[in-house]
């Protein structure tokens, strides 16, 4: 008998393998919008909500940038090129059926706003898999604050302690890790610290043996 009772993901650089596009639509939808904004300081903005986003770049820019201005531009960009396919992450088919079997229900907590986090997941194939998606226009208090996990959970019926989050950010994990979550932290654009996670690994189903999800030779 498994030692949990729902399993909660993060999106973003934790199914599915959006984080670099996702980033390069940000600086071109930035550029298309006369604000010079590079790669590398857009990176830093990994897993952070929307509106936290905005905040950074207009400091960094020196100029307010309009949220909704900013994010029309966005979203079309990352619309155009979710057209071709949202590719997973390694082993997340094989987890979700994993999961799956064990009867186990799934939710995702994500900082995205709800209409990109839906086509997103749409785009992928994975709109089956959970019961419920958390996003950033269901919460009050967005990551790194617990309130996605705590709603996520409540929404599958578990209890917080009974979960298992898997997350691939610093600000994830800390939601996660808040919420009172076992976090598996798998690192996709950014080295991670293990200060909020119970476990470090590289891939999606290393870390989901560490947590007994997954037997040693790969089987649930």
């Amino acid at each position: 008998m498994t030692a949990y009772d729902a399993v909660i993901f993060d999106l973003d650089g934790t199914l599915i393998d959006t984080e670099a596009l996702c980033n390069e639509t940000g600086v071109d939808a930035c550029r298309n919008l006369g604000l010079d904004v590079g790669l590398a300081f857009f990176e830093t903005l990994a897993g952070i909500h929307d509106a936290e986003r905005v905040r950074l770049i207009s400091g960094h820019v020196g100029q307010a940038l309009d949220f909704e201005v900013f994010f029309a531009e966005w979203d079309r960009l990352c619309s155009l090129r979710f057209r071709d396919g949202v590719p997973l992450k390694p082993g997340v088919e094989e987890l979700l059926q994993a999961i799956a079997g064990q009867g186990l229900p799934m939710a995702v907590a994500t900082s995205s706003r709800r209409g990109p986090a839906t086509e997103k997941i749409v785009a992928a194939g994975l709109a089956a898999h959970f019961a419920h998606v958390v996003t950033y226009d269901d919460v009050t208090a967005a990551k790194p604050a617990p309130e996605p996990y705590l709603l996520a959970a409540a929404r599958l019926g578990a209890t917080p302690v009974r979960c298992v989050a898997f997350e691939d950010s610093e600000t994830g994990a800390a939601s996660a890790h808040a919420a009172g979550l076992t976090v598996v932290q798998v690192p996709d654009l950014h080295a991670a610290t293990g200060r909020f996670a119970h476990h470090v690994a590289p891939t999606l189903l290393e870390g989901a043996r560490a947590v007994g999800l997954l037997s040693a030779n790969g089987g649930a």
